[in-house]
């Protein structure tokens, strides 16, 4: 599985579409609070920066996340 698209969206969630037509939307808010290193992505330009490469989502070298932990932590969307 790959990631084709990424959208930010409010309140700091990404809608994230798949290779194979799924679509996740991964609640990025509750690893701000969570994780200290995270706390720059409530800065909006930033959130809204983001990147993909493969499977990792990514901001900067303290800010990412892969495929697997969005799989997993998210919600499937349709």
């Amino acid at each position: 599985m790959k990631l084709i698209n990424i959208e930010p969206r409010n309140d700091y969630i990404l809608r994230i579409y798949l290779d194979d037509n799924s679509v996740v939307d991964f609640d990025v808010k509750a690893e701000l609070e969570r994780i200290p290193c995270y706390k720059s992505l409530y800065d909006k330009a930033l959130f809204n920066a983001v990147q993909f490469k493969n499977k990792r989502v990514f901001w900067n070298d303290q800010c990412d996340f892969h495929l697997d932990q969005i799989l997993e932590r998210g919600r499937v969307v349709g």
